[in-house]
């Protein structure tokens, strides 16, 4: 059969096999919880200094993102993490909006032995023990610079974001806290709308403007004043904003993949969501916080588009066909998760949740561990799942097997009676350990 375009095509397929993906989702969903469950089990940013308050930390967080593309995401977190935290500290000390573009360019140098990646970010601290540790090609005596891949648009995605966020006293939370409100009525779109406001501050582009280049920054040729004026004015008139919203959502909403991850975090990092809850306690209540982290705006999370969840071995094994557009994997699991061929929209799982997929296809579809894949032991076929009881151990002093060899999550096993994986599985068939 052909690879599947139409998404009705895909659900009627799944239908006829029983809804297993509805305990795809399920299994899925177990991983996420793991995933959460310990800081050790995702990234953490290395503060250039302890002490920063909490919005700062968020804004780090998601100045962070910009750069996170094409660059190994440690070394975007421990090194880029140590620099941005650096800028984001001075620039809460701002007094005059006029002094934004000239803090930012001060943190730039060029690097004139680099034909491709021309510019660099540097600050003014030497590494500290994490990355001595961790990144040998670290010099010790020189102060940490850090280089993206796309510098000439995250540049500019900075500058934009810091100015705007200067119109909403600097502060990223209030900044969310003021699209929460804005769209606080309308609870069937409200994390897609706040979304969406994140993706005016930061990665909206005139369209005249298009993307910036070397040129522009050497040159200061954008003008970022009249970029922030247009923005200000779509989040302050709800009409516009409705209208520039609608068309986001046709498409573009799926291919927001580090905006994604950033509010992703905010809402269920532990650390993270401490920040955030922390952070946002100062601009709204304890009931709008309650309803802004509720399960039901983490269903509303999309799934950010990636390389992994893309996995064509991944995909064919679930779907039994794979899309052939491999940027309309997370349309085709909101499509699905919204159609009346499941029974998922009660319970505790949501698309977003298959980002587990940026551990759980390299450790267990690229070293071909079918034999002890639970999604694969539901397949029911030959070679599938077949050892996956040998993983499963249920002793209570131990971390859980399962997540450990499937993502590489650190979880302490909760015991069989309890483990919701555990009782997913034996409601499909006995477990049997080997």
């Amino acid at each position: 059969m052909k690879n599947i375009r139409n998404y009705s095509l895909i659900i009627n397929l799944l239908h006829s096999i029983n809804n297993k993906l509805d305990k795809i989702f399920e299994i899925v969903s177990f991983y996420d919880k793991c995933r959460w469950s310990d800081t050790k089990n995702y990234n953490m940013i290395n503060f250039y200094k302890a002490g920063l308050d909490d919005d700062t930390k968020l804004l780090t967080h998601w100045l962070c993102y910009i750069m996170n593309r094409q660059v190994e995401f440690r070394r975007v977190f421990d090194i880029g993490g140590f620099v941005i935290s650096e800028l984001t500290d001075k620039y809460k000390l701002l007094s005059n909006k006029d002094g934004i573009g000239e803090l930012l360019n001060s943190f730039i140098q060029e690097d004139k032995n680099d034909s491709k990646d021309k510019y660099m970010l540097v600050c003014t601290e030497k590494p500290n023990k994490k990355i001595l540790n961790d990144y040998p090609d670290i010099s010790k005596d020189k102060v940490v610079n850090f280089k993206s891949r796309f510098f000439p648009s995250d540049y500019y995605n900075i500058r934009y974001t810091l100015d705007l966020l200067d119109e909403y006293e600097k502060s990223l939370t209030y900044f969310i806290a003021q699209a929460y409100r804005n769209n606080k009525n309308d609870k069937e779109h409200l994390i897609q709308k706040i979304l969406f406001s994140l993706h005016l501050l930061t990665y909206y582009y005139l369209e005249k403007n298009g993307q910036p280049s070397y040129e522009d920054i050497k040159e200061q040729k954008i003008d970022v004043n009249k970029r922030t004026k247009e923005v200000k004015k779509i989040l302050d008139n709800p009409v516009l904003f409705e209208k520039k919203f609608k068309k986001f959502l046709e498409g573009n909403i799926y291919r927001q993949k580090r905006a994604w991850c950033s509010l992703r975090d905010f809402l269920k990092s532990p650390e993270y969501n401490d920040y955030f809850k922390n952070s946002i306690k100062n601009y709204l209540s304890e009931n709008e916080i309650s309803e802004l982290l509720s399960i039901e705006m983490l269903r509303q999370l999309e799934l950010p588009g990636d390389v992994w969840n893309n996995n064509p071995k991944f995909q064919k094994c679930i779907l039994k066909e794979k899309i052939s557009d491999k940027s309309k994997f997370n349309q085709f699991l909101r499509e699905y998760y919204n159609s009346d061929e499941n029974n998922l929209k009660t319970g505790q799982t949501y698309p977003e949740q298959f980002d587990i997929t940026f551990d759980f296809v390299p450790k267990m579809c690229d070293l071909n561990n079918c034999d002890i894949c639970p999604i694969g032991f539901l397949s029911g076929e030959k070679d599938k799942g077949n050892n996956f009881g040998k993983t499963c151990v249920g002793n209570t002093t131990k971390y859980c097997p399962v997540a450990l060899a499937g993502c590489g999550y650190k979880m302490m096993c909760i015991g069989q009676e309890e483990c919701e994986l555990h009782k997913l599985i034996n409601s499909n068939s006995h477990c049997q350990n080997g």
